[in-house]
């Protein structure tokens, strides 16, 4: 569950993508958040057409199910996450949803600046490389930085097809004959159960994609990008060749092509098969084989771990038990069943005198448990994930104070474990940028001057800082060594780009290397004339209340009028020396009370946008 925080921060961010210019619609179409369908009974806090937000009456599942099902029938189709899972709590939920080109994430939670009401935020999403999603596509999985997509239609295989070649030609994209090694107007290679394609665009890597038959009559797609050199195999084949015995026939190339591409095909449908399988075991209860056992299997009672160190329950078919008493986190997997597992945690909470509360997501392959006792809470989310259940818990009735105290003690050793292992960190896009593929989180940020993408990995840091003095260097970056500032538990990097000036910072968190990498964009900044004389600071000032307000900081009182900066950075502005800067609202929902100060450094722009919660404040350059 670390990923939350770290994701809940994100949006809260784009909560103010005005500032930053972001746009969540390609250049033909545009999105107005304010204008989108949501549940009746909402009252909003602001509304602008990149980022909306308002309160929603009941608690969050009920709002997320509800705005999510208002959406997708006004013609928004939701996704999952391709390569993690999507965040279902009581008190939080996270959901991402197409139309188009045009990418939207909702993020619904318990808002304490209103009373604690459900709040729900539209923000727009920046989709680096659209995929065409069919119209009733199901299962559907999708990554628009690699690009991945995965979903089952009720097409047939040609229709499909059909559909997917001429949208994905709508985008860019040329059939690939491998045969022939060049564009063509019709690609599709047949196999027994499907067939699969190749297309290509620009410089980028080339997509497959693999169409296969499944049950009921459905297609189930695959689309995903693949190295450039699976485009010519023959010459991989022939480095490979083991020396001739005896004479035989040359083999034509076109032969060694059509071969290994036949296997590559054959692999990669055979993951198709097992990936859609698995997607859809949740899903075939009214009809179950032999291949789902998950609705008909017999609930036979788990026990409890032994040797347990939770303060709740585990069950004894737990492994890989992970417990952190300092956060309130528990998490492990489980070869049982997931209703096997929920039927544990109701009748052992039950017992300790727990009382549970109710669930909307409560399925054969997904389960969302919370129960409460007194002032305590828990909440466990239960996920089949291939051949195994996901668990994972939080809540304060985990959190255990002295652990806190302990793990802040030992933060200086937990930060470089001498038994880490050096590692070879692969590569993959977050935003433009590269992030090491084998993250446990990743995200981008995109403000009107700047773009930067963040992570967390689980390697050492200085296998870290290998991966991107590496791949920076690949992007003719230029390290400014004189600036470099490097420790066993930090690192703070300074580069010259062609598109401005850029800093890596990297440190340990959790036992992982977490990183931050920006861009300065300096073509565009100065061009804005929003710059501050050199070796200071502007401030651009915004304001989302309905009525004037009022902030004082550096010694001066800012008046900024209602809907200030809502359409653009047309609110006042104040050069600032680099520093901390305390402040105080006057006509805002801060009530007059000092925040945070705003820390700001030497030739830098900062957007603070005054707000219902109070200041926001965020780097635009």
């Amino acid at each position: 569950m670390r990923s939350i925080g770290f994701v809940a921060r994100s949006f809260v961010l784009s909560a103010f993508a005005f500032l930053a210019g972001i746009s969540g619609a390609s250049a033909d179409e545009t999105l107005d958040t304010s204008k989108l369908p949501r549940i009746s009974g909402t009252k909003d806090i602001f509304a602008s057409p990149s980022s909306t937000i308002f309160t929603a009456p009941g608690a969050v599942p009920e709002a997320a199910e509800g705005t999510v099902a208002a959406l997708t029938a006004a013609g928004w189709q939701p996704y999952a996450p391709a390569f993690g899972e999507q965040v279902k709590t009581p008190t939080m939920a996270i959901a991402t949803l197409k139309k188009g080109a045009v990418g939207l994430s909702v993020f619904v939670t318990v808002a304490p600046a209103q009373n604690n009401a459900t709040s729900v935020t539209y923000t727009g999403v920046i989709i680096a490389n659209d995929l065409p999603f069919p119209k009733d596509a199901t299962d559907i999985k999708f990554d628009g930085d690699r690009p991945f997509l995965s979903c089952v239609t009720a097409g047939n295989l040609e229709a499909t097809s059909d559909f997917l070649r001429t949208e994905l030609i709508a985008r860019g994209w040329s059939p690939w004959s491998a045969k022939d090694n060049a564009k063509a107007a019709y690609a599709d290679q047949k196999t027994e159960n499907g067939l699969y394609a190749y297309y290509v665009r620009d410089a980028g890597k080339p997509l497959i994609l693999v169409l296969q038959k499944a049950d009921g009559g459905k297609t189930s797609v695959k689309i995903e990008a693949v190295p450039p050199d699976v485009l010519h195999p023959a010459e991989k084949q022939e480095a490979a060749k083991a020396p001739e015995v005896s004479p035989a026939p040359a083999a034509k190339p076109e032969d060694k092509i059509g071969d290994a591409i036949d296997d590559l095909a054959a692999s990669i449908i055979k993951q198709a098969q097992q990936s859609v399988a698995d997607s859809m075991q949740g899903a075939k209860s009214t009809a179950p084989d032999k291949t789902d056992k998950v609705a008909d299997e017999p609930t036979e009672a788990l026990t409890v771990l032994d040797g347990n160190t939770a303060p709740i329950p585990v069950p004894s078919t737990a492994a890989d038990v992970e417990f952190d008493g300092a956060s309130g986190n528990l998490e492990f997997t489980s070869p049982s069943s997931v209703k096997q597992i929920a039927a544990f945690y109701r009748s052992q909470m039950k017992t300790l005198g727990w009382t549970e509360e109710k669930s909307v997501i409560n399925q054969a392959n997904m389960v969302a448990l919370a129960f409460h006792k007194g002032e305590q809470d828990v909440s466990l989310t239960l996920m089949k994930m291939g051949g195994a259940v996901n668990v994972t818990a939080n809540g304060s009735a985990l959190e255990k104070p002295e652990a806190a105290a302990e793990a802040s003690a030992s933060s200086d050793a937990a930060s470089t474990p001498a038994n880490e292992p050096e590692k070879e960190l692969e590569a993959e896009d977050a935003g433009g940028l590269p992030v090491p593929k084998q993250h446990s989180l990743s995200g981008s940020e995109q403000s009107m001057f700047r773009h930067g993408a963040n992570a967390s990995v689980p390697a050492k840091l200085t296998s870290v800082l290998a991966f991107y003095r590496r791949e920076l260097g690949k992007r003719d970056w230029k390290e400014e060594t004189s600036k470099s500032v490097i420790k066993d538990d930090a690192a703070e990097l300074h580069f010259t780009t062609a598109e401005g000036p850029a800093v890596l910072k990297l440190g340990r968190a959790n036992g992982e290397t977490t990183v931050a990498l920006s861009v300065r964009e300096d073509d565009k900044a100065k061009k804005s004339g929003l710059m501050a004389k050199p070796g200071q600071t502007k401030l651009l000032f915004g304001n989302y209340l309905e009525t004037e307000a009022a902030i004082t900081i550096a010694g001066k009182t800012i008046k900024v009028p209602a809907g200030a900066g809502s359409k653009g950075p047309d609110g006042p502005t104040l050069d600032v020396a680099p520093g901390k800067y305390p402040y105080k609202l006057k006509g805002g929902a801060g009530g007059g009370a000092p925040d945070e100060p705003i820390e700001v450094g030497a030739d830098e722009i900062w957007g603070v946008m005054i707000g219902p919660g109070g200041v926001l404040s965020l780097q635009m350059y």
